[in-house]
Order: structure tokens, then C-alpha cells, then sequence
């Protein structure tokens, strides 16, 4: 069997010559996974010099066409030969996989609106971005929980901490633990963050894992944080980007400016979902409520005691669920939470991340709900961080760097 395909941009057409036997079906199966992680979300599969058409080829395209369909995307099969056409009758072919014989994916109706997208006026050095429209009028309440400098005054007590409801309207992030109660939650405080209703938590109890909370029922999630932030609102805009052609992959720094000029307010808070060429990050060792706790010294054995640095871009070809908060200036309630974001732009935040293994992500729109249970139900969660920019030059590992992915950004009106 012999396939040869082409591309235009995120869509691609595959002309398969032979027989689609299990052999066949492996080969194909790895063609459009590699087409998959190159970006391609639309396939047509061209089978008019198709000989022979196994049920293993009908298995692996239907696992496709399901895995293209949750991204928005399509599986289509076109220039059937009588013959094939026959078999696939006999295997019991569903003939929404034909080119014009439907709409593919049962996915219910769209928002047309949240589908348009726009190239923005603007300048980026390393990224190409569209935009959509999200709630027109969407805004975001921001509250502060806990201190930022807490390492001064461990261990933390219970008066320390809040504990916050995580409805899917919002998100959070910052040190805190999956839980409703103190008591419960004091040894394991760690990097923890939230988005619609789900939260990963990488818990300092002793555990060697990340865990997660995926909230389906109809009461919230709740956590406990020592020091982080909430947003709760609706997001106004969506902001797609991928790198430039002559570029590998685009800095967080750069998305999130984007995002920022996208709602044209002094803060914003963001979440995105990117496929990752690399994170810089770092996570807390030990609980600072635990009882054995001590203020830190800021020297670089104690750093070391108490948090752990990527020593590179880590996490490379992963997926990334990724949220904060982002301004043009240190000032103001927020702005003990905030750290310098990149070299260039004057940008300043607080962001963390949930780091999974990898997952090709949709290029139209998805619902941010939708897509963030499919992450957490689907996919191993290996990590979850406090990104950092590291800016020692040469010495250093700079920034996270992300190859594509979608942002949801609406402007913070309120900070309490």
C-alpha cells in the first residue's frame, strides 16, 4: 500500500493506492497522527486506486474521525470505487464519513458568532493571531486570597487561608489544595490551579503525582488557597495563534500582550490551551502550613529547600491548560502578585499551569468547558506549576514557548 498526501494549510488530502489491510490500517493510522501534530484538522482521503478495504481500516478511521470531531475537525472519504463502496456496505459503514453526505461530527448547533474570525491590526514578532468574538459585554470580578509574601510568616494557619468555591464561570490559581476544610488540606498545599469547574493540584504530602478534581455535579469544587487569585465573569474575546513559518514557536509573553490589547483594559485575565514546545515553571517542596514549616531565608540553599526550578524548557510536546492574569503595570491591588513576564513589551503577571501529556487542539471553536474535561478525563496529568521568566540571559531558560493553541481573555473590572 502506498499513500502520498498534500497539504494547504490545515487541511490536507491523502490519495491511498492498494490494500487497506490491518498492515495498511497501521500506516494510515500513523500518517494522520503525524498530520495531526503538524496542525491539520480537515482530511480527505482519496480511495479511487483502493483495491481491498479491511475492518481494521474501518476501526482506525472511525477512532480519527472521533478524535477530529472533538477537535472540531473532519474525516472524509472520497472517490469510493464500486467495489470499495460494496465493502464498506457489508462492514456496516456509516456514510457520514463520505465527502458531501453530511455534516460529520453530531456536535449540535454553534454559536456562528464565537466562529468568526478576524486577523487583528496587530504586530507580533514571532506569532500569527486571529480573533473572535466571545460575550460581548464579557468582564471579570478578580479577588486576592491569602499573601503573597507568605514565605515571611510560616507556617500558615488556618485565619491564613481562604476556602473558595470553583464554579465552571471561573477560574483560579496560586498555593493551595483540592478541599473544603483546613484541617484537611494544610500538609498537601501546593501549585494549584482551576478553570471551569475543574482543578489540578500537585499535592506536597508526600505524593509523586499531580492530582485533579473535574466538577460534573451541580455543587462547585471547592480548594483551599494561602495565597492566589479568583476570576469570575465571562471572557469577551478569543484570541487563535500559531508561530510564523520561519519561527518554531511563540512566547507566552507575546500571547498574553496579544491577548491584553485584545480587550484594551489595564488587566486582564486569560486562559489558554497550547500545544507546548517547552515550560518554564517552577513548584513549592513543602506545605507552608505544615507544622514542622519555617520562614524561608532568601538564600540559595534555602530556595532550594523550598522550591523546584525546571533546569531547562521542560514538558516539551505537551499539552497545556494555562491561566492568570496580565497588565502593562506593577501597581495597584494586584500587584504583589505579579512578576515581569518577558524582556521586551513592559508586560507583568501571575500565571500557572496543568501540564498533560500531549493532545492535538482544536482550530475552530470549542467551548472552554468542553475542552478542559476532555484534557482532565482523557489525558495524564503530569504537572502543575507557577510559570516563571527566567532572566538570566545565556545562564537561563527564558520563558514557556508554545506552538499553538487559543486564548480566552476578557478585561478585570473589579479587584477585591
Amino acid at each position: 500500500m502506498m499513500i502520498e498526501s498534500t497539504r494547504d494549510g490545515g487541511s490536507a488530502v491523502l490519495r491511498v493506492e492498494g490494500r487497506l489491510d490491518r498492515e495498511g490500517a497501521e500506516y494510515l493510522s500513523q500518517g494522520l497522527e503525524e498530520l495531526l501534530r503538524d496542525g491539520v484538522r480537515s482530511v480527505a482521503i482519496d480511495l479511487s486506486t483502493v483495491t481491498y478495504i479491511s475492518s481494521a481500516a474501518t476501526t482506525v478511521l472511525s477512532r480519527w474521525r472521533q478524535e477530529l470531531a472533538v477537535l472540531r475537525g473532519e474525516v472524509q472519504l472520497t472517490s469510493l470505487p464500486p467495489a470499495i463502496r460494496e465493502a464498506l456496505d457489508i462492514l456496516g459503514w456509516d456514510s457520514r464519513f463520505e465527502a458531501n453526505a453530511g455534516s460529520g461530527a453530531e456536535d449540535g448547533p454553534m454559536d456562528l458568532r464565537l466562529s468568526s474570525w478576524q486577523v487583528p491590526a496587530t504586530i507580533a514578532r514571532s506569532g500569527e493571531y486571529q480573533m473572535s468574538a466571545g460575550a460581548p459585554d464579557g468582564t471579570l470580578c478578580c479577588r486576592l486570597h491569602g499573601s503573597a509574601d507568605w514565605l515571611s510568616h510560616v507556617p500558615l494557619g488556618s485565619d491564613d487561608c481562604d476556602v473558595v468555591a470553583l464554579p465552571r464561570n471561573s477560574f483560579g490559581l496560586g498555593l493551595g489544595a483540592i478541599g473544603g476544610a483546613y484541617d484537611d488540606c494544610r500538609d498537601g498545599l501546593g501549585e494549584l490551579l482551576a478553570v471551569a469547574g475543574c482543578v489540578a493540584h500537585f499535592p506536597n504530602d508526600g505524593a509523586r503525582m499531580a492530582d485533579y478534581l473535574v466538577g460534573d455535579g451541580k455543587v462547585a469544587p471547592r480548594a483551599v488557597l494561602a495565597s492566589g487569585l479568583t476570576c469570575e465573569g465571562e471572557f469577551s474575546k478569543l484570541v487563535r495563534f500559531s508561530p510564523k513559518p520561519d519561527v518554531d514557536a511563540v512566547p507566552l509573553s507575546e500571547v498574553v500582550g496579544v491577548c491584553l490589547d485584545a480587550v484594551g483594559g489595564a488587566a486582564a485575565g486569560v486562559v489558554i490551551a497550547a500545544e507546548t514546545l517547552g515550560i518554564s515553571g517552577a513548584r513549592i517542596r513543602r506545605s507552608p502550613a505544615a507544622p514542622a514549616a519555617s520562614p524561608m531565608e532568601f538564600e540559595a540553599s534555602a530556595l532550594r529547600d523550598w522550591l523546584s526550578f525546571t533546569p531547562e524548557r521542560a514538558s516539551a510536546l505537551t499539552t497545556t491548560l494555562m491561566a492568570g492574569v496580565v497588565t502593562r503595570a506593577q501597581e495597584g491591588p494586584l500587584a504583589a502578585h505579579l512578576r515581569p513576564l518577558g524582556w521586551t513589551g513592559g508586560l507583568y503577571g501571575h500565571f500557572h499551569a496543568a501540564v498533560f501529556s500531549y493532545r492535538p487542539l482544536p482550530q475552530r471553536t470549542v467551548e472552554l468547558g468542553v475542552l478542559a474535561r476532555g484534557l482532565f478525563k482523557d489525558h495524564q496529568l503530569r504537572d502543575v506549576l507557577h510559570l516563571v521568566w527566567d532572566d538570566r540571559g545565556e545562564d537561563g531558560v527564558a520563558e514557556s514557548t508554545l506552538v499553538r493553541g487559543v486564548g480566552w481573555v476578557a478585561p478585570i473590572t473589579v479587584v477585591s
